[in-house]
């Protein structure tokens, strides 16, 4: 009966590649000049291929670039951004997440998240017999992170240190207790040098520099942060929530899901995988329809909403009713009308002029990413150090769970 199941031939590539980075490509080699109505715009450019995509799978595609700012939502053309992810060879989400954390100050990092979320995951599917075993495993390797991003990230920590001190051979027997794949993250170890490569091409700097401005927070003991910022920041709009005394989360088009059995935060007695205490959000790199509900891969919990307000989606801001006719000394700042949160009208307006002055300078660094941190005025070097500030104290102001 499996066999059965099996389709007669392999789908085309053009079915099985993102269709985003498609987009990025024709307008890069200039294959679609025109419009999205237009018969040499992208959608008609597609349209004729063999094996054509969905016309509305095209249009979801063209309303991620336009969001992630990588795309004029009237000609198609690309923007500063655009043209930056179209050189990555990652998907335009994670490029961007790799772009942002020059801002944030963990490139480094960063760029090694981004390899591994474009790569399969490094740990092997066990017999069930040892599934106990290989979660527990993955579990102590996450060191209370909630995060699969960072799991990957502490894997390579890990190897990076073998192999520095000349243990190779030992790294072999702990990938081998872990239930990791060996040839799986020696993959991705050596990706990092394509990423580094191709954002020295466009300008960047060599993210994995210790000790420069893009990496000020890379050795950071609150570096946690940081990584869920840089996450949520490229990843935005797969952001879900649930309720307190929820299990299942709710995404921003309501669906309900839940997060897959291969994600570390669904591992038994994970904070994630049991009830809720307070509310929570989480970011995902991607969502798939199961049999029963939607299941979310690639999770990060996010300790703080602060990182949403500041570095996602459509930031307003609106004076909180009151019963009266008088005035309140409460706002209620949202991000695309589905996260919202009521405080202060001051804290509120702060975060609203960091949140531009950060959209400045990460424009600033995109349009000219030769000048790098020399290139900003002392306001905005003042405004990465508020953000610092900001970030670490939303994280460690948090309540325990």
């Amino acid at each position: 009966r499996r066999h059965a199941s099996f389709r007669g031939f392999l789908e085309s590539e053009l079915l099985r590649t993102s269709l985003e980075e498609i987009c990025l490509q024709c307008k890069k080699l200039d294959l679609t000049p025109g419009g999205p109505e237009d018969d040499d715009g992208i959608p008609a450019f597609l349209a004729a291929a063999l094996t054509p995509p969905h016309p509305k799978s095209v249009w979801n595609a063209l309303e991620t670039l336009v969001d992630l700012g990588a795309m004029d939502v009237i000609t198609n053309e690309l923007t500063r951004l655009g043209n930056c992810l179209s050189c990555l060879s990652v998907e335009p989400k994670v490029g961007k997440m790799v772009l942002c954390s020059f801002v944030l100050g963990c490139a480094k990092d960063a760029s090694s998240m981004a390899v591994a979320m474009s790569y399969k995951s490094p740990f092997i599917i066990p017999p069930s017999s040892m599934r106990r075993d290989a979660d527990q495993a993955k579990v102590e390797i996450s060191q209370g992170t909630e995060s699969d991003q960072v799991t990957v990230l502490k894997v390579l920590d890990i190897r990076d240190n073998f192999v520095k001190t000349g243990r190779k051979n030992q790294f072999y027997t702990y990938c081998r207790n872990n239930f990791i794949n060996v040839g799986a993250i020696q993959m991705i170890s050596d990706l990092r040098r394509n990423i580094a490569r191709e954002l020295s091409n466009l300008g960047y700097p060599d993210p994995t520099k210790g000790g420069a401005w893009y990496n000020r927070n890379s050795t950071s003991t609150q570096n946690l942060t940081f990584l869920q910022s840089t996450i949520v920041a490229g990843v935005y709009p797969n952001v879900a929530s649930r309720q307190q005394g929820a299990i299942n989360f709710s995404t921003m088009t309501n669906r309900k899901a839940k997060i897959h059995i291969s994600s570390v935060n669904a591992v038994k007695g994970q904070p994630l995988s049991r009830k809720s205490q307070m509310l929570e959000f989480i970011a995902y790199g991607e969502m798939v329809k199961g049999v029963a509900m939607f299941t979310m891969n690639q999770t990060t919990h996010l300790a703080s909403v602060v990182s949403i307000f500041l570095l996602c989606g459509d930031f307003r801001i609106r004076p909180a009713r009151t019963d009266v006719d008088q005035e309140t000394t409460r706002a209620v700042m949202s991000v695309d009308d589905w996260v919202s949160f009521v405080c202060d009208k001051q804290i509120a307006s702060g975060l609203a002029v960091l949140r531009k002055r950060l959209d400045a300078i990460f424009h600033h660094i995109v349009s000219d990413p030769t000048k790098g941190f020399e290139s900003l005025s002392s306001l905005e070097k003042d405004t990465l150090n508020t953000l610092d500030a900001v970030m670490k104290s939303s994280f460690s102001s948090l309540p325990g769970r």
